[in-house]
């Protein structure tokens, strides 16, 4: 019997349910650093059928903050 990922979802259901979970674990995480993105949500996915995560039109000023404070821990 052949195994599959289990981080590839087998369906476009399932990779928007993927998304939405990648989404709010992104927001979660974020949170703990005092940082919140506008509206992250899953997406449907295009033509690699992995999940996608829509970060909801963050402006690139609220985009810079995460990234710096990243690179001040890398």
């Amino acid at each position: 019997m052949e195994q599959t990922d289990p981080f590839t979802p087998s369906t476009n259901g399932d990779a928007l349910k993927e998304g939405d979970l990648a989404a709010r674990d992104l927001a979660e995480a974020l949170k703990l650093a005092h940082i919140a993105l506008p509206s992250p949500r899953g997406d449907f996915p295009t033509i690699t059928d992995k999940p996608l995560v829509q970060l909801g039109g963050a402006s690139a000023e609220l985009v810079r903050e995460p990234a710096a404070r990243i690179r001040e821990r890398a």
